[in-house]
């Protein structure tokens, strides 16, 4: 994987907020390869139930999770989560550091619109704010 959305920046894409050019642009290239972290899943249902259209999770999961990669959350994941968030100049939560422990991980870009990612050092996570 070359790139790895946070929610904040799948909901983007999702609800076609302002920024969803670009993760489209980056969808249509051949030289990358987008993920979601799994956890994302949980976080996509809980707008969708805030926006009144829990019952549609299923559905919009199945057909918009066929876009990306899917990266597990595994004890490498955790560790390299937790080292984030000790790095980070600001609170970060656990899902948030799991997530963008993925994609340090796999030395992807985190694409995000959550200032507080931005607190994590660039030498340990690369990203791109999208909003």
């Amino acid at each position: 994987m070359t790139h790895l959305l946070d929610t904040s920046a799948f909901l983007i894409y999702y609800f076609g907020e302002p920024g969803s050019a670009r993760l489209t642009t980056l969808l249509g290239r051949q030289d990358t390869s987008v993920a979601l972290c799994a956890v994302s899943a949980t976080e996509f249902w809980a707008r969708l139930k805030a926006e009144g259209f829990e019952d549609s999770f299923a559905s919009e999961w199945t057909t918009y999770r066929k876009l990306f990669e899917l990266s597990a959350v595994n004890e490498q994941v955790a560790l390299k989560a937790t080292e984030l968030r000790e790095a980070a100049t600001q609170r970060i939560s656990t899902v948030d550091s799991l997530i963008a422990g993925c994609a340090a991980l796999h030395n992807a870009v985190l694409l995000h619109r959550d200032p507080h990612f931005q607190s994590i050092p660039e030498n340990l996570l690369k990203q791109e704010f999208i909003g």
